[in-house]
């Protein structure tokens, strides 16, 4: 199995270090065979402090000279498994980057948006600064789809994402929520603030030809809403609300912004070029 062998390599590289005197080129050699063995489901499955423990009772069962020699090995075991931790923590880090982004955009990902938007809720809470939330569609993406492929729509949604995030500031968070459908996030930005800059969006992608050589209008329709930084409301009620206003968009005939109901101004832009 996988986790014993994991098991007997830490085992090996555990005794090494601690009989050797704690050389560097045994944890050398160990980041990388260790590091080697650590694929997702072995990260999930192994407790590195329990197979630690395990290996160091079979090592001190080993070298038991002396109650001063013992803690000698202790000692460098210990300093072992902080050196190995590191290699580990620092492979957990890589994994959750990878597991919070969409490969295709690059994208924060569905996975890592209660984090962002919880923590930027709270942080306006604790301020009493507004946040908008605002849901962006592809209009009738599934129609690109079916008449030029999936590969198509791959490059016009990879095309989208890059116009979206060139147009909001480094604060600024934006998410794809799955399927052609983008969360956009503007902290500490009232909703005239906001309408602004989603209009620059909508008219930006709604201006260029995403689709080179193919007469296709690529369009998009954005719900936005406000928490204006006073009273509570949570992560759910400003994804809904923000939905709500994209359907609306959609319904009212596409290629707009509109505003939900919570915040919202009665002055909306444009809908169309």
């Amino acid at each position: 199995m996988a986790s014993e062998t994991f098991y007997t390599t830490y085992k090996n590289y555990l005794e090494r270090y601690v009989c050797e005197g704690g050389t560097e080129g045994v944890l050398l050699e160990a980041y990388q065979d260790l590091a080697c063995s650590l694929d997702d489901n072995h990260v999930q499955a192994a407790n590195i402090l329990d197979i630690h423990t395990r290996a160091l009772r079979e090592v001190m069962g080993i070298r038991r000279d002396s109650d001063s020699i013992q803690w000698i090995y202790i000692d460098r075991a210990t300093e072992f498994l902080a050196q190995i931790l590191v290699v580990i923590d620092t492979f957990l880090l890589q994994l959750k980057d990878r597991i919070e982004h969409d490969p295709l955009t690059g994208l924060y990902n569905r996975l890592a948006l209660y984090p962002i938007l919880n923590h930027l809720l709270k942080e306006a809470q604790e301020k009493g600064k507004p946040l908008v939330v605002a849901m962006l569609d592809l209009d009738n993406f599934k129609v690109i789809n079916d008449q030029f492929g999936h590969r198509v729509g791959d490059e016009v949604l990879l095309a989208t994402a890059g116009i979206i995030k060139k147009a909001l500031r480094a604060g600024d968070k934006v998410v794809r929520y799955g399927g052609e459908e983008f969360v956009i996030i503007l902290a500490d930005t009232s909703l005239h603030r906001a309408q602004i800059a989603l209009e620059r969006i909508r008219s930006q992608i709604a201006g260029q030809r995403l689709l080179p050589g193919l007469d296709v209008p690529i369009t998009v329709s954005i719900g936005a809403t406000e928490f204006s930084g006073k009273g509570t409301t949570s992560v759910n009620d400003l994804i809904a609300q923000a939905d709500e206003a994209m359907y609306r968009a959609k319904r009212e005939g596409k290629n707009r912004v509109i505003c939900g109901e919570l915040g919202c101004t009665e002055e909306h832009l444009p809908g169309n070029p």
